[in-house]
């Protein structure tokens, strides 16, 4: 009987710890030049008042209503001094100066932040630039780009892989908030799964295809800033394959011979890194990571600063 008291003192702690690091998650809702008032809605999702003080304008609704994410507001007022010219882009300012939003030329993309408010004195957010298109130099990404350096999801309904931008969204109910190369709140992209009760398949993000010589004297490593965080996170795997098969051939079929590394589980609430040895290759050649049945609300996976490392001496 002292054993199963024991047993069950023990169970309730261990679940209480549980709690207490997936609540620790909840995020307090800002705003500059404002405030904000937060109620629990009929249904129990969120409500949420948005208002600027005296003197600053709302940029977007006043109010939000539901669960999930929730879009930031920013309270402007004019006052910022106009921006130079970019290059291969141009910068367009709303009438009474709260608003600039960046765009590029043709054949050039942009990488980092599209808009941008007046506090009444300086810019909030920093404006992207605008890059060549198609240009990776070492095929390294942090994905800043909005190209993702040649990196898709496969096709899936609902998409778990989304493209996370740090200045949009609050990412209240979720611990990934801030990239890996930023670790800010006004900059930074990452790519994020987003687990969803309905997503029972078998999910890839995929490199580009790769030339074959990078791999030339088996001396190529891949390196990658990895988030894995809550109760529900289940398998990333990393796998290599050549590049013209289909991702779900490897899986069903190749997956033993293309898997190279499997993280399992939770890692801690941050980003890690990790790396993975690519052999030389016959052919051009692509990286894919997979998720299979993410179908969970309890977790976080974060992909980030993927780079290729020839170590060759």
């Amino acid at each position: 009987m002292e054993f199963s008291g024991f047993f069950w003192t023990k169970t309730i702690f261990l679940l209480l710890k549980v709690a207490q690091a997936i609540a620790s998650c909840d995020l307090e809702i800002k705003l500059a030049n404002g405030k904000v008032t937060e109620t629990s809605s009929w249904y129990g999702g969120d409500y949420i008042e948005f208002e600027c003080d005296r003197g600053y304008i709302m940029q977007g609704k006043s109010w939000h209503l539901g669960s999930g994410n929730i879009l930031k507001r920013f309270c402007a007022k004019t006052g910022c001094e106009d921006f130079e010219k970019p290059e291969n882009g141009k910068i367009s300012t709303v009438p009474g100066g709260l608003k600039a939003v960046i765009t590029c030329d043709e054949e050039f993309i942009l990488s980092g932040n599209s808009v941008t408010y007046c506090n009444g004195s300086q810019w909030i957010l920093p404006l992207g630039t605008c890059q060549v298109q198609n240009h990776t130099g070492d095929y390294s990404c942090d994905f800043e780009r909005e190209d993702l350096c040649g990196w898709t999801a496969s096709k899936a309904i609902p998409q778990p892989w989304q493209r996370i931008r740090a200045a949009a969204d609050f990412q209240k109910k979720n611990c990934l908030r801030q990239d890996h190369t930023f670790q800010s709140d006004v900059q930074g992209h990452f790519i994020r799964l987003q687990s969803h009760v309905h997503a029972f398949r078998t999910y890839h993000f995929m490199s580009p295809i790769l030339p074959k010589n990078l791999t030339s004297g088996n001396s190529l490593r891949f390196q990658f800033q990895l988030y894995m965080f809550g109760t529900g996170v289940k398998n990333l795997t990393v796998s290599v394959k050549p590049g013209s098969m289909p991702a779900e051939d490897m899986w069903k079929t190749f997956r033993a011979n293309s898997t190279k590394l499997i993280v399992s589980g939770n890692q801690g609430a941050n980003w890690q890194s990790h790396s993975i040895h690519i052999s030389e290759m016959d052919t051009d050649f692509q990286v894919v990571f997979t998720c299979a049945d993410p179908s969970s609300l309890g977790g976080d996976i974060g992909i980030d600063d993927v780079k290729f490392i020839n170590e060759r001496v």
